[in-house]
């Protein structure tokens, strides 16, 4: 049986804080949506938090539960160094992006904002789904020679 490394709590947080932004994000979209679709926007005071809401966060969401699938399939499913930093400045743009978007005043750092959350998260998700592809191909002697035995078990029953 393969031996699976401990995660460590600090590991699981971060592993664990995509899906859970995700979710986050995923209700705020919705009840974007929501509102929108009832025509009750006043919880959505301006075009930016408009946008935000209805198209922004779905995309973050969706981004994240992907990013979150490509490390799982990882073992041990931890991130690198590189892609924590890009899962904070993720995070901090996408605070920058909620916590302006109710000003209709800065809807023009909205509009800067905006695009950089996305290259931010289309990066990350490069990132995670190469870094994991790479992981999955670069199998250890161990591994292959313990599979060889399982698959030649599995033949003789």
């Amino acid at each position: 049986m393969a031996r699976r490394e401990a995660l460590t709590a600090g590991e699981r947080i971060w592993v664990w804080s995509q899906p859970a932004l995700a979710v986050v994000a995923a209700l705020a979209g919705a009840a974007a949506w929501y509102l929108r679709l009832t025509g009750d926007v006043s919880a959505l005071p301006t075009l930016q938090a408009l946008i935000t809401g209805m198209f922004v966060l779905p995309g973050l969401a969706l981004s994240l539960s992907i990013n979150h699938v490509a490390v799982m399939l990882r073992r041990p499913p931890m991130l690198t160094v590189g892609e924590k930093l890009l899962l904070i400045i993720e995070f901090v743009l996408v605070t920058a992006v909620v916590a302006i978007s109710p000003s209709a005043d800065l809807l023009f750092l909205g509009y800067l904002l905006w695009p950089l959350l996305i290259a931010a998260a289309a990066t990350a998700f490069a990132t995670m789904v190469s870094t994991t592809i790479r992981s999955r191909r670069a199998v250890s002697p161990d591994v292959e020679a313990e599979r060889s035995l399982e698959s030649a078990s599995a033949g003789a029953l």
